[in-house]
């Protein structure tokens, strides 16, 4: 039997929260706190205010509420009247309140009757809160009846808010709401000329105005018809408008992407297309999938814009418990000239145990052209198309790892591959107390497939139905390597011993000068149709005790090393394929790496600079050797002037140098020797340098034996800043007596980033003495942004699926403004003699091209903006012809920027000094409108396409914007 107990609470006062004149807060919303004044982590944000303090109770009142089987109806009022013959209780105060269970209703005035246990509540402002529901509180300024038990009710001007990721909340001028008793517990309102806004203003600066709303909590929200105010200015009318405010994942239509002038064109030459338009399918918990479809319009088509439809698919899997995660996506483009391209992209990962690891992420395309043509992002255009794979597994303490990558280029045929690449790498192994072991085993193989050729042998020519045709000749090229690492550690002395095998094809024809046996001084020029090289070799050494070490680190070596820098056993086409050896000879060397370290006064905020120098001193002394001059020949090289088998007197010299400064504590300025941290205003570091004196006595020329020299520069005061030139020191062989010192600079690379709270800026401040915004005396350190990021990954971006087409042009939040920007230069030394040379120019590629000027020009574009292979196909053997590789000298930004609180950009680009114009823009610029965003962006791709965006969309709900997407292919003819 259900019981009922009615308890009379005595009068109380309630603390009231302020409210103006006109215009209130929501009561759903708690007040807000200077941030700065008062700690906020003494209040809890999110916890509901209460909306009546309760007297405590007494004994008797604590025995009655505590007792079993009972449900208890409180309520409490300045004063309180009882009909006993009705049952009807009426409560006036500020405010007076009933609650029964977890219901609350607190208003001015109320009527509570408990055998309809329907409640009529009035006053300024009369609020119903059920936390068992989930819902946020209903508000009413006006009359509200509430039945308790069906938990129904009908209110005036009804005000209320809903969770669905963002806080919707809706007013009516007469409402109804029903609260769902089942397990569902929803609550349903149904109003009338109502708004629906998810700005928190007392006055909104957006809201839906609607004639019929349906809300259902924790399910969904309609309304219709439906305006769009901005303030109060009607600017949108719209026949419905659906929130779904379910959790979790649906299956549902997918929101299709486009802009105000697919419906409304404003020029004859614009192209509509619609992205997006397809069905999201949620399969089970462990998997879903999408299948869309892009547009875009084939009416006055235009050269390499015929217009075209294109097809998506992806499957999402991830399975927590089998720790298995990936995705797979297709996407089809049909374009109406009859061309497509197929994209695939497969991402997987999983793990077998704690021991064994497989990752994947294949991307291909079957057509690089159109997928170079179509694209707008300028990161994209000289990207490559990457794909990698990988197995790792640990076997006992071996680590074994198996898998490769393969390369696409946009706009060529050309493919790059690193498969199979092996390794097993074990740790020291002790095989005795005084004997260590430390074995590694790596296997890798390189292949280039489809590499266009330049030069004679560019083209090949046949003659088709008695007319003379040509076709394009491509070469392709294997580098396979292995290596066996086996040193052992015997007491102090440490025994390096590895094995090596290189073996290198190259099929393509080139025309080779031999050198003539019986007259090395004459040559006779040869057509391979491949060339091939394969160079076996053992290098063992024997590393002695050091001595004084952590002083001038003394170490003596002796070793085996080879005459000639090339392999042991060698095999070319030189020799038919036959192997040749060449000879070996000892090698002793010592070696000493002191550090030098001087320490000097600081000046204002730093405490002391400390000035250290590396300097890496070596001498190495090998006796004269002889060497065969068949080996010579299987190198296609002259014995005539050859001085590798002169006695080796040389020595090596590096050098790294550091400058510091010891940074004091802002508050122990005073006080010596107290730092905080340390600044490295300059750090250099050259390679290493030889000089042979046995050869500049017997040559009576320049002792140099180091072929390359250069320099790397870093500093703190640029963050990310690094400087390195490199040098080529010879023109000609270091190995030949015709060859002449004259250095000359082949590549520049310089990269630096900087903003107005870092960097140099910081560092002069507290070097004399000025306070910096940071409290940490560290220099502060640049994190890339999300758009950096991006860049870096971009090679392996996918090439099909959502995360290929979701391209948004989001600013990375930053304060105040912030810089980075790339230097690179590189150019070949000029050749001399009467070789053979091959100028990979673009004007030459394209000069079949040229009795049409609109595809010269297209041809160019193209050829100036291909991405460099990883590995160019180049002479396995001398006398084959040089490749002259275009200089190429650009400069790369990328900064972002606050130009007001409420304005931030965004502007990437590159620069090609040898082509003299940008070959890339994007600028984006970003506006906060408080509930709204608006972005305006524009690209420019090297490919020549380019995009303007303009977007204004609403943060809680980004699907609902006005767009402006114009995009534009750049046609041969422009």
């Amino acid at each position: 039997m259900n019981f009922r107990l009615l308890i009379a609470g005595t009068a109380c006062t309630v603390l009231g929260s302020p409210v103006d004149a006109q215009i209130g807060r929501r009561p759903v919303t708690p007040p807000r706190r200077d941030s700065v004044a008062t700690d906020s982590t003494r209040k809890d944000s999110t916890k509901a205010k209460d909306l009546v303090k309760w007297a405590a109770p007494d004994t008797t009142l604590q025995r009655l509420l505590s007792k079993e089987g009972y449900q208890a109806t409180r309520y409490q009022g300045d004063s309180v009247s009882f009909m006993s013959a009705s049952k009807t209780l009426f409560l006036i105060g500020r405010p007076a309140a009933v609650q029964r269970g977890t219901s609350l209703l607190v208003g001015d005035t109320l009527v509570y009757n408990d055998s309809t246990h329907i409640i009529i509540a009035r006053g300024d402002t009369v609020t119903l809160r059920d936390p068992s529901q989930g819902s946020a509180d209903v508000v009413a300024r006006g009359i509200m009846t509430y039945n308790v038990a069906e938990q129904r009710g009908v209110v005036t001007n009804i005000s209320t808010a809903i969770e669905s990721g963002e806080t919707w909340y809706v007013k009516g001028r007469k409402a109804s709401f029903v609260r769902d008793t089942t397990a569902n517990k929803q609550t349903a309102f149904y109003a009338q000329n109502g708004i629906i806004t998810s700005c928190d203003d007392s006055i909104p600066d957006y809201h839906f105005a609607a004639k019929e709303i349906k809300m259902v909590s924790r399910n969904i929200m309609v309304a219709r018809p439906a305006v769009l105010y901005i303030g109060e200015v009607p600017v949108l009318w719209l026949p419905f408008i659906f929130q779904d405010m379910r959790s979790g994942r649906r299956s549902g239509v997918l929101t299709p992407r486009f802009g105000v002038s697919e419906l409304f064109r404003n020029s004859p030459t614009y192209r509509r297309h619609v992205d997006n338009v397809g069905y999201y399918f949620a399969i089970n918990e462990y998997m879903d999938a999408q299948l869309s479809l892009d547009w875009r319009s084939g009416a006055r088509p235009a050269s390499g814009d015929p217009g075209w439809v294109k097809i998506n698919g992806e499957w999402r899997y991830r399975w927590l418990d089998r720790f298995l995660t990936g995705r797979l996506a297709i996407s089809r483009l049909a374009q109406r000239d009859g061309t497509s391209n197929t994209s695939y992209s497969w991402g997987h990962q999983q793990d077998f145990s704690q021991s064994t690891h497989l990752t994947t992420n294949i991307n291909y395309v079957t057509s690089t052209t159109i997928q170079r043509r179509t694209t707008f992002d300028p990161r994209q255009v000289l990207a490559t198309i990457a794909s990698q794979a990988a197995l790792q597994k640990k076997i006992g303490n071996a680590s074994v790892s198996f898998g490769g990558s393969r390369r696409q280029y946009p706009g060529r045929e050309e493919v790059s591959q690193d498969f199979p690449n092996f390794s097993v790498s074990v740790p020291t192994v002790a095989l005795r107390p005084w004997l260590s072991w430390t074995p590694s085993l790596n296997v890798s193989n390189t292949q280039q497939f489809k590499v266009d050729q330049v030069g004679e042998f560019a083209y090949r020519y046949f003659t088709r139905n008695g007319v003379r045709d040509s076709s394009k000749v491509q070469a392709d090229a294997r580098a396979t390597t292995i290596g066996f690492e086996t040193p052992f550690k015997i007491g102090d002395f440490t025994f390096q011993n590895s094995f090596r095998a290189n073996d290198r094809e190259n099929n393509s024809p080139v025309t080779i000068a031999v050198l003539d046996p019986n007259d090395p001084s004459k040559k006779v020029n040869r057509v391979f149709g491949k060339t091939f090289s394969t160079e076996i070799d053992w290098q063992p050494s024997l590393s002695l005790p050091a001595f004084l070490s952590g002083t001038w680190n003394l170490t003596p070596s002796v070793g085996i090393q080879n005459v000639d820098p090339s392999g042991f056993w060698v095999r070319t086409e030189q020799t038919g394929g036959s192997f040749v050896h060449q000879s070996k000879r000892l090698n002793y060397s010592l070696s000493v790496a002191p550090t030098f370290y001087g320490l000097f006064p600081g000046i204002r905020s730093i405490s002391r600079f400390r000035h250290s120098v590396s300097p890496g001193l070596s001498f190495s002394y090998s006796p004269e050797a002889h060497i065969s001059d068949e080996f010579l020949r299987a190198l296609n090289r002259s014995p005539v002037g050859y001085l590798g088998t002169l006695p080796q007197g040389a020595i090596t010299l590096s050098l790294s140098q550091n400058i510091e400064g010891s940074l004091k504590r802002p508050d122990t300025a005073s006080s010596e020797g107290t730092t905080a941290g340390k600044v490295k205003l300059l750090s250099m570091n050259f390679t290493p340098i030889s000089y042979d004196f046995v050869r500049a006595q017997r040559t009576g020329g320049s002792g140099f034996t180091s072929d390359n020299f250069g320099y790397d520069l870093a500093s703190d005061l640029f963050p990310g800043m690094r400087v390195g030139v490199q040098y080529s020191l010879f023109q000609g062989s270091p190995l030949s007596d015709t060859a002449v010192f004259k250095p000359f600079r082949n590549s520049i690379d310089a990269s630096f980033s900087i903003n107005g709270q870092s960097g140099i800026f910081a560092a002069i401040n507290r070097i004399f003495g000025r306070a910096v915004p940071n409290s940490n005396p560290q220099i502060e350190q640049i994190n890339p942004s999300d758009d950096d990021a991006l860049a870096q990954r971009v090679a392996s971006t996918p090439v099909a699926g959502s995360a290929a087409r979701n391209r948004q042009f989001n600013v990375p939040d930053t304060k105040g403004w912030q810089a980075s920007f790339t230097f690179s230069s590189t150019r070949q030394r000029p050749p001399t003699g009467n070789g053979i040379v091959i100028a990979e120019d673009p004007s030459i590629f394209c000069a079949p091209y040229r009795i049409n000027p609109a595809e010269y020009a297209q041809c160019l574009l193209v050829q100036q903006t291909n991405p460099q292979g990883t590995e160019q196909i180049t002479r396995l053997t001398q006398g084959g012809p040089f490749i002259r590789v275009p200089a190429r000298e650009t400069i790369g930004s990328q900064m972002n920027f606050n130009l007001t609180p409420l304005w931030s950009g965004s502007w990437n680009t590159i620069y090609d000094f040898q082509a003299a114009q940008f070959a890339s823009h994007s600028v984006t610029l970003q506006r906060k409108l408080h509930d709204w965003r608006a972005i305006f962006a524009f690209t420019k791709a090297p490919n020549g396409n380019f995009a303007f965006n303009f977007f204004i969309s609403l943060n809680a709900q980004p699907d609902l914007k006005f767009d402006y997407d114009r995009r534009s292919y750049r046609a041969p003819s422009q």
